[in-house]
């Protein structure tokens, strides 16, 4: 696991993976969290917030996922549609057969935020020791998330489609993701000349 690098920035750590090593980690730590192994799977995937798992189906024919949770500073209850970058991991993660602990009543459209918060956080502390224990490099379950956007940028999704599978309008996704990910490039760029 060379070239592996946290930097901090702004008070918050970045990770610096290159795609295949993240994709790696997330492999090992799904083996090391078999009770969380298909939310790792759907936030690589699809590039959910953690949150957004438990309210999240894939469509078994397109390998599109239908994502039930909160948007904006009201809590407002949003159903969207995530894409994944590579649809051959919706059937490596197992991503069809899902055994969760809970989940929310998509046809109904209800929405528990305080138990998604539970569970969440369960999950988050269950990762955090595992990373600790396996000696892995220091990053969260959103860091995964963000990973997702800028594998899209540069698969070269339209910002209308990654704003759509993430829960952004498109001028935050393009202030949150597309101006650092250009950057992250420029920087590269830098490096090698």
């Amino acid at each position: 696991m060379k070239n592996i690098n946290a930097k901090k920035n702004r008070g918050k750590t970045k990770l610096n993976l290159e795609d295949d090593q993240l994709l790696e980690i997330v492999i090992k730590l799904r083996d090391l969290m078999p009770e969380w192994k298909w939310s790792l799977g759907m936030i690589y995937c699809y590039g959910l917030r953690p949150s957004e798992v438990f309210g999240a189906n894939v469509n078994q024919e397109d390998k599109t996922c239908i994502v039930l949770g909160l948007k904006g500073e009201e809590d407002e209850l949003e159903e969207r549609i995530a894409f994944s970058l590579d649809k051959s991991l919706v059937d490596f993660f197992d991503l069809n057969n899902i055994d969760r602990p809970w989940e929310y009543n998509m046809s109904d459209k209800k929405y528990d935020a305080i138990y998604s918060k539970i569970k969440t956080d369960q999950m988050s502390k269950r990762f955090k020791r595992i990373i600790k224990k396996e000696n892995f490099p220091q990053f969260t379950l959103n860091m995964i998330r963000h990973s997702w956007a800028k594998r899209a940028i540069k698969s070269k999704f339209s910002s209308s489609d990654c704003a759509i599978s993430m829960g952004y309008s498109i001028k935050e996704f393009q202030d949150k993701y597309l101006i650092s990910v250009k950057k992250l490039n420029n920087t590269e760029m830098q490096e090698t000349n």
